[in-house]
């Protein structure tokens, strides 16, 4: 349960490509799902097709395609129809004679199908492209025989963009030989440009002033493609169907999904009806949730059909669909397209498309399946649900239904689709219906995304709420009301608060890594968390999300500036939680992580404060959260097994209403040691902090003056955190004030915020300077985490006292911290911050409890 896991999946450079690319392309914006490889965003009023990866299939030799002989341009489009029919007819025939030496069966018909498709349905619009692609209506030969490619090649718009220049055309190559390229060179076209411009980039071996390629890898690949080449396809073998779990899934290719070949399987076509579709496409593994209508109350019926395209690539399309930015989104559809048209395909390789027909009714056989829908919230905003039924079996007369979980996704990512899912998977195993969906503004859900605002998201969740209580297999506490409980992490944690505290159909909420307000979060102190900001931003920008414009005015504000207007404030004091927490009075379980930067221990404290009247409160601070854990800062792998169980259990005894026992304690943490912690005592009652810390205060008057200059001598990025990530972590400062903390006599639970008083002076723009607790035996800074400390650098002598953000430290007489202060942080980077600051001197006081007892190590097992 990573930070990768849940924010954006993608690191800052794929962000930063994946923007690029949809601003070049003009097309909607890929998004992203748990397999891996994207297709388009569907427009709002369809349903969603989660992107596709792929998998592979054995070679098996098709008949013979034309070879890549040299031929003009004006000659290809003339000729290309009557070369293309004739090889479709040549294949066509040896499909029929392999047929003939293999019994038929059901499921070994696609050849069949396939020719049927060309027959019906050549010309009609390409999903993966966004203009029309038919053959004009005045072509004298018949869009049926005719390739996709072709009635591009062949429309008025193309034949118009071929012959704009007033004299003669100039006959050009679509591709020159190696052998040939040299005494062609001065006449380069400009495909043999972009050749000899991809050897310089790839080939050692290039000259790299221009002239044709002399040798290497693009000259190997050139020579390979030059020779005659038989076709790299056979005819594939027919899909596989079925139901696993109650999710519909199968093969593109066969009844085993592999990638024996090196073939790539994309979605042409996506689900007829608007299911969504998971496609690996390296195996060519698939998992369908067929579409229901809104109104239906027994799950989806009837058939859906999509097509994939099952490509067998050669060693040139890999390296030219592999290009940054321009491969997959400007390169890889033409490539598609003529391996399609079977258009040089010794280069290129060759494809075929599988039509996939599923049979939703037969496939239930009444039992109960995986499906998506729209379900119409109170502003008429269409959002997209999924339903995964328990897999306890169908209900009967002795079990009416069973209870649902509410699963929300994080910011920027699509409800889950995958039963694999930790959160589906681990619920619908206890007997649970499992609801999921895109949260407003969001990938297949419409609207525009107001950050979890109790006015649209949560108004949203509780027409969900009454949609599931219209659902068959589903146990309800009366009309209208289902048993329900809801979990997830950072937005889908949020959004539990929100729910909570307006709707009482509710019975319980486990939230994890959620926030209590934005402001608090994102700009602790005034000062904003750039880096964190910034990687939600593009996350949202990446997956196409529709957002209130406010909120990139904010960012983009807190970046440059460093600043928040009144008005951005109140945005973000409006977006989440809030006071509201004080209506919540279910069972409700909070997980904060000790190294989450993005939304720290406090806002946790600040959530369970609210909430001092709900005797059902728990608290679990673990080594997780929107951070990482490294060694020596706890035992991450157990305690990501600790949240899941703590958050099944919380359920079981509150929604089941299992005769569990009540657990006695209100509070749980785990130190650096991965040894976990127990209170009966909330750290929010009077009486859970000791009178006087048991590690005695630190005084420190050495003083020392720092530079004010951005990034130089600062804390931050992390070495151990893989970018972009590690942008919002600290690191040892190496223009600090260094300040060795006094160890107590004794063990001493140090848990909460440190209170630090500094007396100083500057002068400057700055209006911040930053302080952070460091582990010299690790080298990690404790938690991560960087508090900012305003400051007012006028010349004057100055007080700042603060409290630094919570940490959760067991110290010992040999421990080894130390408290830094410095000028610069990457995690609230501001490049208007220069001057210079003296500290005089610091105090620091630690706060301590002895109310917790030591359980042991985190041992859960895995």
């Amino acid at each position: 349960m990573s930070a990768a896991s849940y924010i954006g999946r993608v690191g800052g450079l794929a962000i930063a490509l994946g923007v690029g690319t949809a601003i070049i392309t003009g097309q909607g914006v890929a998004y992203a799902d748990d397999t891996g490889t994207s297709v388009s965003r569907p427009s709002q009023s369809q349903t969603d097709s989660p992107r596709g990866d792929s998998a592979t299939l054995d070679k098996r030799p098709l008949g013979k395609h034309r070879s890549t002989e040299r031929t003009t341009l004006s000659d290809t489009v003339k000729g290309i129809a009557d070369r293309v029919a004739e090889e479709r007819q040549k294949r066509a025939e040896a499909r029929a004679d392999d047929a003939d030496s293999v019994d038929e069966s059901p499921l070994s018909r696609a050849g069949d199908r396939r020719q049927k498709r060309t027959e019906t349905v050549a010309g009609q619009q390409d999903s993966a492209k966004t203009e029309d692609v038919s053959a004009p209506a005045a072509d004298p030969e018949p869009a049926a025989a005719k390739p996709r490619v072709l009635s591009w090649l062949q429309s008025p718009r193309a034949v118009a963009g071929r012959q704009q220049a007033a004299e003669p055309q100039v006959q050009t190559t679509l591709w020159t030989p190696p052998d040939r390229a040299a005494q062609d060179a001065p006449a380069r076209t400009v495909v043999a440009g972009l050749l000899t411009a991809l050897d310089r980039a790839f080939s050692p071996a290039s000259s790299g002033n221009g002239s044709a390629p002399v040798g290497g890898s693009l000259s190997d690949l050139l020579l390979l493609a030059g020779a005659r080449r038989e076709s790299t396809l056979a005819a594939i073998d027919d899909y596989s169907v079925g139901v696993v779990q109650g999710v519909i899934s199968g093969c593109v290719v066969g009844t085993t999904c592999t990638t024996a070949d090196g073939s790539t399987y994309t979605v042409i076509d996506r689900p007829s009806n608007g299911g969504k579709l998971t496609l690996d496409a390296t195996t060519g593994a698939f998992r369908f949730l067929p579409y229901a209508d809104e109104n239906a109350t027994n799950g989806p019926t009837g058939t859906e059909t999509f097509s994939v395209l099952v490509a067998q690539n050669t060693k040139f399309t890999t390296v030219i669909t592999g290009l940054p930015i321009v491969g997959s989104s400007l390169i890889t559809p033409v490539v598609q397209r003529l391996q399609q048209a079977g258009v040089l395909s010794g280069l290129l390789g060759t494809a075929e498309l599988q039509d996939i027909s599923v049979d939703i009714t037969g496939l239930r056989d009444g039992a109960p399946i995986a499906f998506t829908t729209f379900v119409t919230s109170w502003d008429n905003t269409k959002i997209s649900t999924n339903f995964f039924p328990a897999l306890a079996g169908s209900p009967d007369l002795g079990n009416p239904g069973y209870e649902t979980i509410f699963n929300g996704p994080g910011l920027a990512q699509p409800g889950a689709t995958d039963p694999a899912d930790p959160f589906v998977s681990t619920f619908r195993s206890l007997g649970y219906n499992v609801v999921t969906w895109d949260p407003r503004g969001e990938f297949a859900s419409g609207g525009v995304l107001q950050l979890d605002s109790p006015q649209y998201e949560g108004q949203d969740v509780s027409e969900l709420i009454s949609w599931v209580a219209t659902q068959s297999g589903v146990q309800l506490d009366k009309a209208g009301d289902p048993t329900m409980g809801m979990v997830g992490v950072s937005y889908g944690g949020g959004i539990q608060f929100v729910t909570a505290a307006s709707d009482d159909r509710v019975d319980a909420i486990a939230p994890g890594w959620a926030w209590n307000t934005l402001p608090d979060s994102l700009y602790p102190h005034s000062a904003f968390r750039t880096s964190y900001a910034g990687l939600l931003l593009l996350g949202l920008v990446e997956t196409g999300a529709r957002i209130n414009p406010q909120i990139y005015g904010g960012i983009l504000t807190g970046a440059s500036l460093g600043i928040l207007t009144p008005a951005q404030i109140q945005l973000l004091q409006t977006s989440g939680p809030g006071q509201t927490v004080r209506n919540i009075d279910i069972p409700t379980l909070i997980i904060q992580g000790t190294v989450d930067v993005l939304f720290p221990l406090h806002q946790s404290l600040i959530n369970m404060g609210y909430m001092a009247n709900n005797p059902n409160v728990k608290l679990i601070w673990y080594c997780g959260g929107h951070g990482t854990c490294l060694p020596g800062q706890g035992n991450g792998e157990a305690d990501d097994v600790w949240f899941l169980t703590e958050t099944a259990v919380w359920m079981q005894r509150y929604v089941k209403d299992l005769p569990i026992p009540a657990d006695p304690y209100a509070f749980e943490w785990t130190d650096q040691n991965g040894d976990r912690w127990a209170s009966v005592t909330r750290p929010t009652a009077d009486g859970f902090y000791d009178d006087e810390s048991k590690v005695p205060a630190t005084v420190w008057n050495t003083g020392k003056t720092l530079p004010i200059i951005p990034f130089i001598g600062g804390s931050g990025p992390s070495p151990d955190v893989p970018l972009p990530y590690g942008l919002g972590d600290g690191s040892v400062a190496t223009n600090a004030v260094t300040i060795p903390l006094t160890n107590p006599a004794g063990e001493a639970n140090v848990v909460g915020a440190p209170h630090v008083v500094i007396n100083y002076s500057g002068l400057g723009s700055s209006r911040h300077i930053y302080a952070q607790v460091v582990d010299k035996s690790t080298g990690l800074v404790v938690g991560n985490i960087v508090s900012p400390v305003p400051v007012t650098l006028n010349g004057r002598d100055q007080v700042a006292e603060i409290d630094l953000e919570d940490i959760a430290y067991t110290m010992t007489p040999d421990s080894d911290l130390e408290l830094q202060i410095f000028t610069t942080a990457t995690p609230f980077l501001n490049f208007t911050q220069f001057g210079f600051v003296h500290i005089d001197s610091v105090e620091v006081t630690l706060p301590t409890t002895s109310a917790g007892v030591n359980q042991g190590p985190n041992l859960v097992a895995v």
